[in-house]
């Protein structure tokens, strides 16, 4: 010998667990064709009434403002300011002991560009719902609307220091 030491002989660094030879046997409850049942059945409240939802703007307990995704409202998007930034925010919300909804962990919060980008791709969105089948709702907006915002681009890009967004090619 050579003064190695002949142990595991499963790979140079040898570490890990030892494997096993001992393979889990099937049993008759295995090869039971029917479905797993999930841990807890779906309230009225949770299940999808197969109606469409009318979108409502409506205000949250913190003066934001929100649209309800699902009937019981506990799937929104919401629109709010963080640290001085207007955030876009798709989540689910929960119901506490206490009666308050309050947000769930998972959603994601967009700024204004990622949701500016995001409704620019919308129509390439569309396109592939489209090739696969599936139908999409196109929004209709009301000119009033449309206005109003053209009316705030307007005026942003006649005065960027009133809002805050100084050009920065103008510095140079």
């Amino acid at each position: 010998m050579t003064g190695r030491v002949r142990g595991r002989g499963r790979g140079r660094r040898g570490g890990g667990f030892p494997k096993s030879d001992n393979k889990k046997r099937s049993s008759a409850a295995d090869d039971d064709p029917a479905p797993l049942t999930s841990k807890r059945a779906k309230t009225a409240e949770e299940e999808d009434d197969g109606q469409p939802l009318v979108p409502k703007l409506e205000t949250d307990s913190e003066g934001n403002s929100y649209v309800a995704l699902k009937a019981n409202g506990m799937r929104r998007v919401t629109v709010s300011d963080f640290k001085g930034k207007t955030l876009v925010s798709i989540r689910e919300y929960w119901t506490n002991d206490a009666d308050e909804v309050l947000p769930g962990k998972k959603g994601i919060s967009l700024s204004m560009d990622q949701y500016n980008t995001l409704i620019a791709a919308a129509p390439l969105i569309e396109s592939v719902l489209t090739k696969k089948g599936e139908e999409a709702a196109r929004p209709e907006y009301d000119g009033q609307t449309a206005e109003v915002a053209e009316q705030n681009r307007d005026e942003e890009e006649a005065d960027p220091a009133a809002n805050g967004q100084e050009d920065e090619d103008e510095e140079e």
